[in-house]
């Protein structure tokens, strides 16, 4: 008879530890961090790479987030998007990705495919914080000023909420 409760009580905690488990992948967190691409060249094109401050900041972005561990690094097609997470990309081997910016479904279908990872995605100015705002189902942000370029969004995803934390590098 003990033998047989224990078997019992093993199972059922078995059953809760697997039940939790469950619960838990469906509830994954998911972080999605957003920056703003780093200071650009004013060489009077549409598509100009960055600066020697924006190459300094790219640089301090790949340390801040070299021990991070990515699932995959998104950015638009643009130089100035593309030179900010170069060196983070090839400090941990992964190829930038391109998306098309401000295509929310596009957007949703990223996350969904990321469920339970953290990715970084590149952005401009009006761009990071639409994204954000999308996310997070409300009006939070304003567009960024054409000299704000320190700013990191970290959105925390589950299925029951989204929390924003906003840090500057």
């Amino acid at each position: 008879m003990f033998k047989y409760h224990s078997l019992v009580l093993i199972l059922c905690l078995l059953g809760s530890t697997l039940t939790t488990a469950l619960a838990q992948d469906t509830n994954a967190i998911t972080t999605v961090i957003f920056v703003r691409h780093a200071e650009k060249a004013d060489d009077g094109t549409r598509n100009p790479p960055l600066n020697i401050y924006g190459q300094e900041r790219a640089a301090r972005l790949a340390q801040l987030l070299h021990l991070t561990e990515l699932a995959g690094i998104y950015s638009t097609p643009f130089n100035r998007t593309q030179q900010t997470v170069k060196p983070l990309a090839a400090a941990l081997n992964l190829e930038v990705k391109e998306y098309p910016p401000l295509k929310l479904d596009a957007l949703d279908q990223l996350v969904i495919d990321q469920k339970g990872k953290t990715i970084l995605i590149v952005g401009h100015s009006n761009t990071v914080p639409a994204m954000v705002n999308h996310l997070l189902g409300e009006e939070k942000l304003e567009q960024l000023s054409e000299n704000e370029y320190d700013k990191i969004f970290m959105l925390q995803i589950t299925d029951n909420q989204t929390q924003l934390l906003q840090l500057s590098f």
